[in-house]
């Protein structure tokens, strides 16, 4: 199992934008320097509380800057926010500019409100997405393409101008939070990206729908990779980490609760609430037990951990960075 770090640069209405991308900034360049393999950016608009990166791209080319090794990811670009063309252009240039380090996380949808303002429908995403990922696949490799969308006969073509440097099997992650996209990552064989808040059981049977998928497709399991993204607050002490991760796991309980993606529990203990919503807390034995149970149940590859959190300061942030792999990787024999 590999780790990553997620961060979806969320913070209070009067937070400073500029200080969030310092923050951030500062967070992933120790990520680098602790060997995580991959830090990924959460696609958002429109709300400093769902975060502050509209255009991912540009914020990873710039922490390509100021990083060495490692990958620096999308998760996710929402596929029908963005004209194909476009959408493969800048992949393909921010992977130059990174070194071939991108590691591009693409979806069917979005967030609810932002679909509705982006005038995105949700009939037949599965099959737009399906369409968008064979033809960035053949524009990637350098072929003429014709222009997507065209209704005439004799449509121009274009070849897309500079290529990715990876290819992009290697490259291109789909989240599946539906049966759908399940079937179309693994038909096509990409990598895949579980989302948080997704019950276990409701992952593990689109995961089984990928598995079916990817086997159809006559690709190797063992050549792809799954990641779950689990919140974490970590501590040298079980009992303080506890105490730091009560208010702040009900905090984004009820946040989720308000915008619909997570139900209401009957039981609304600290216990209950931190599984329903995939959040791990506690001393490096704890987590490394609670990551564990969730990375073999859902025959996880890799872990992305979201470590910045509203309401935890920055420098408990940065601790849990190293205490993850200083004291918790080497207890899930982690590679670097």
């Amino acid at each position: 199992m590999r780790f990553a770090v997620l961060h979806h640069l969320e913070s209070g209405p009067d937070a400073a934008a500029s200080a969030v991308y310092d923050e951030v900034a500062e967070q992933v360049r120790l990520a680098d320097e602790l060997g995580f393999e991959t830090a990924w950016v959460a696609e958002h608009h429109f709300a400093a509380t769902k975060g502050r990166a509209p255009f991912p791209l540009l914020l990873l080319t710039h922490l390509a800057g100021r990083t060495r090794k490692i990958r620096l990811g999308t998760a996710v670009l929402p596929a029908p926010f963005y004209q194909p063309i476009r959408l493969a252009e800048s992949i393909a240039m921010a992977d130059v500019l990174m070194g071939g380090r991108l590691d591009c996380g693409i979806s069917s949808s979005g967030v609810p409100d932002e679909m509705r303002i982006f005038n995105v429908p949700q009939d037949g995403k599965h099959d737009q997405l399906r369409d968008i990922l064979l033809w960035l696949r053949r524009a990637w490799s350098g072929e003429a393409v014709q222009v997507p969308n065209a209704t005439a006969s004799d449509a121009p073509t274009v070849t897309i101008v500079p290529l990715p440097l990876q290819r992009v099997e290697d490259m291109v992650w789909v989240a599946a939070s539906t049966p759908g996209a399940a079937e179309v990552a693994g038909a096509l064989g990409h990598h895949l990206l579980l989302p948080s808040l997704r019950p276990p059981s409701v992952s593990a049977a689109n995961l089984a729908i990928y598995r079916n998928a990817l086997a159809a497709a006559g690709v190797s399991l063992s050549s792809r990779h799954i990641q779950c993204t689990l919140h974490l607050i970590l501590n040298e002490d079980h009992t303080a980490a506890m105490q730091m991760a009560a208010p702040v796991a009900r905090f984004y309980y009820e946040r989720y609760v308000a915008n619909g993606s997570v139900q209401r529990l009957e039981d609304e203990s600290l216990g209950a609430i931190m599984a329903r919503i995939n959040f791990v807390a506690g001393g490096p034995e704890a987590v490394a037990e609670q990551i564990t149970a969730i990375a073999e149940a859902l025959s996880l590859t890799h872990v992305a951990l979201q470590a910045r959190l509203i309401g935890l300061p920055h420098i408990d942030t940065m601790r849990a960075l190293e205490l993850a792999m200083t004291r918790v990787a080497p207890l899930l024999r982690t590679e670097p």
